[in-house]
């Protein structure tokens, strides 16, 4: 499934290295993409998935191979110079339509123009200019000098595609809770660093081709999920994380206006969930465990069991 955030390339950016008059123009092009984020779990298309975890960094960051780019330049008359910047997933692909944002400043780290828009198009005086590119969890940077009477295009290639993960609970809808996935680089020398998080099942991430580890949590309880995934530039890898888990409904019927504090423990008194409120769901791995309420200084309990797939109502009141 090809990545629809793309449309035609128009012809003056086509072309590599095409210059739109006999005329020398020096763009000195230093790339590097980079990947941002974590990682997650299972059942992609094309490629199949799964769920673990690693070490978070607090600004992760990835270098990727130097991207490549198509160049065009104008004769303008002086005093007309000028940028117009876009990006495309792969280098035979259309440009991208989604926002980028696009970041420019001149040699003395002056920002020219800061934006999220498909095209950076700006007009400038003829100098030296720092670019820098994000889109999702993709990053690049570039410098290039604008002589004078040109006006300079240029199509950076991304080499990105596209990662959408939805958490599943085996047979059941997603509990209210809520879940987190995240995704890690694997391979190399940046083998599990962080690239992407997510709270919005379904989400689609943007990240540089590559081969990935998904990991997937619910916010309450203890089922997670793991599994490796390669994502292939301007294509979408579509991942359903399967947990083998069931799910626990917590709820109290005393007053309606009771502050409850609910915990889960383990068969063994570890606990493995936290929540306030009178209900909560919490999605737990197969095994025994026991509820509790805590309403003001009164504590009620319940000890169950739950199955992969199954769905229990645990009610606790006074």
């Amino acid at each position: 499934m090809h990545d629809h955030s793309t449309r035609a390339q128009p012809n003056r950016h086509h072309s590599r290295g095409k210059t739109v008059a006999a005329v020398v123009a020096v763009l000195s092009f230093v790339a590097a993409a980079v990947i941002l984020g974590p990682a997650i779990a299972h059942s992609a298309q094309p490629d199949d998935l799964t769920i673990s975890s690693a070490p978070e960094a607090s600004s992760p960051s990835i270098e990727a191979t130097s991207p490549s780019h198509d160049l065009a330049i104008e004769i303008v008359q002086p005093g007309r110079e000028g940028l117009e910047l876009t990006a495309r997933l792969t280098d035979d692909g259309g440009l991208i339509e989604r926002n980028i944002s696009w970041t420019i400043r001149d040699a003395d780290g002056a920002t020219v123009f800061s934006g999220a828009t498909d095209t950076a198009d700006v007009s400038v005086p003829p100098g030296d200019y720092a670019v820098e590119i994000r889109y999702g969890s993709v990053t690049l940077s570039s410098s290039i000098t604008l002589l004078e009477a040109n006006r300079v295009m240029v199509s950076y290639v991304l080499n990105a595609g596209g990662l959408r993960i939805l958490p599943r609970v085996r047979d059941m809808a997603l509990p209210a809770s809520g879940s987190e996935v995240r995704v890690f680089s694997l391979g190399g020398r940046h083998n599990g660093k962080l690239v992407a998080v997510s709270d919005i099942p379904g989400e689609v991430l943007r990240v540089p081709e590559g081969d990935y580890r998904v990991e997937s949590r619910f916010a309450a309880g203890n089922a997670q999920a793991v599994t490796d995934v390669h994502v292939k530039a301007g294509r979408m890898s579509a991942v359903d994380i399967d947990h083998k888990a069931g799910i626990a409904r917590l709820a109290f019927v005393g007053s309606p206006s009771a502050e409850v504090l609910w915990n889960v423990e383990d068969g063994s008194g570890q606990k493995v969930a936290a929540a306030a409120g009178l209900n909560a769901d919490v999605v737990l791995v197969p095994g025994t465990y026991t509820a509790s309420a805590k309403v003001g200084s009164e504590v009620m309990t319940a000890t169950f069991e739950i199955g992969t797939g199954e769905a229990r109502d645990i009610i606790l009141g006074n």
